[in-house]
């Protein structure tokens, strides 16, 4: 995992915004660990050979569970989109205020309209860092908690022994930043 302190200085103004996304990303994990959890209750009663008028609740309460959660990702994805374009434009201003106020001069014999051009590619490049990356790796470092939190309901022990390793785990990866 990557965090790159510089660039995370350009998202002033739109941290609100990616912990939005972030806390979409976490509801739909939770949904996604809902319905883990009720289509193993679904294939119990399956497996019990219950009569299919009684599979009908639930294979409705698992489908859903499934469509919130389609909506909860596609939710996610465009709200990672506006954010990674605020940023964008923001970033854009920023570099092409800078080209102006170098001047031409400062560019020798390259054009100053080829440089704003090799910039802006070089912006469109980092919508996904801004927009999907930043999101899901905060999203990375959180999910794993909430399913230590959702095996607690069945047995702390398990669930103490998997926060530590998240932990860990947590600690590990962040130490490469």
């Amino acid at each position: 995992m990557y965090f790159d302190p510089r660039l995370w200085q350009f998202t002033k103004g739109v941290r609100l915004r990616i912990a939005g996304s972030t806390a979409v990303g976490l509801l739909a994990a939770i949904f996604g660990i809902g319905r883990l959890a009720l289509l193993g209750w679904l294939l119990a009663k399956v497996f019990r050979s219950e009569p299919l008028q009684e599979l009908i609740v639930p294979f409705g309460v698992v489908a859903g569970v499934m469509l919130v959660r389609g909506f909860l990702e596609y939710a996610r994805n465009m709200a990672a989109h506006r954010t990674a374009a605020l940023v964008q434009v923001n970033l854009r201003k920023i570099l092409y205020e800078k080209v102006m106020e170098l001047g031409p001069a400062h560019f020798g014999r390259q054009r100053t309209g080829e440089v704003i051009l090799s910039i802006i590619d070089g912006v469109e490049q980092l919508e996904t860092y801004f927009g999907q990356y930043l999101p899901q790796l905060f999203e990375a470092a959180l999910t794993p908690v909430l399913i230590a939190g959702f095996a607690a309901y069945f047995d702390i022990y398990i669930a103490r022994l998997r926060f530590a390793f998240v932990l860990l785990l947590i600690i590990y990866l962040f130490s490469f930043i």
